[in-house]
């Protein structure tokens, strides 16, 4: 369990020095395309796959294919809250928005998709 949070920790802590550093290159919108590298995936899917069937792992796939809206309304709102607000403040709403579309999903899973 605890090298489990450690491999997580330092991949993902990794990462977020990555992007940090690709922002202040030459090229800093390719910090944009690292950001969405689907590290919590990858590691979560290593760590699940290790105790469920591969048919749980295709019903935790299929969600996952189902919740993207959440990161897409997440994004968008962001971008589009930058116009108005801070940085901080727009991270903080999109973090709202993302909860609200994430509701929305659990409820159409649970009344309409059903996916376990």
């Amino acid at each position: 369990m605890w090298m489990e949070m450690l491999i997580r920790f330092t991949v993902g802590g990794s990462l977020i020095v990555l992007v940090s550093l690709v922002s202040k290159s030459k090229l800093p919108h390719l910090s944009g395309l690292l950001v969405l590298f689907p590290i919590v995936t990858v590691i979560g899917f290593f760590f699940i796959g290790r105790s469920a069937s591969p048919r749980q792992l295709q019903n935790i796939a299929l969600f996952s294919i189902v919740s993207f809206p959440t990161t897409l309304g997440f994004l968008i709102s962001f971008y589009c809250f930058l116009n108005r607000y801070s940085y901080r403040s727009s991270i903080l709403l999109s973090v709202l928005v993302w909860l609200i579309i994430a509701l929305l999903v659990i409820i159409v899973n649970k009344y309409l998709l059903h996916i376990r």
